[in-house]
């Protein structure tokens, strides 16, 4: 029954840093020959649109890892059967389980805290740009 809810710990991203994106294309407009005031004014918009990305990146990590937040909380769920067991009904594959699900919540913990550090470093990237 845990093994529906596990996820790779190292999560495949399938969105790349915005603060990479707009540093690849600033390197093509330097290589433009643009009046002055057109670069500047390209540079304000790439700033804004590095901005809004870099939101849009926060809120779908955010949203993964209220996931396993969730995810996590549904697993505690099922532990709450060990506070119903008396001790002489304890047996081997009970406490299997339990390890499994106590690893399952471990995972998923992990799995968010990566998640929230490609968020950090997002946020540490654009700044960095700004």
């Amino acid at each position: 029954m845990a093994d529906a809810l596990t996820l790779p710990v190292r999560e495949p991203t399938d969105d790349a840093d915005p603060a990479d994106i707009v540093a690849g294309i600033r390197r093509l407009i330097a290589g433009a020959t643009l009046d002055c005031a057109c670069r500047a004014e390209i540079d304000q918009l790439l700033l804004q649109f590095e901005r809004l990305a870099a939101g849009r990146y926060r809120r779908r990590r955010l949203d993964r890892a209220r996931y396993q937040r969730r995810r996590i909380a549904a697993i505690a769920e099922l532990l709450c059967e060990l506070d119903e067991v008396d001790d002489e009904e304890v047996d081997g594959s009970l406490l299997a389980e339990a390890q499994l699900l106590f690893e399952d919540i471990a995972e998923a913990a992990r799995t968010g805290a990566v998640i929230l550090a490609g968020a950090q470093q997002v946020d540490r990237n654009t700044e960095a740009s700004a």
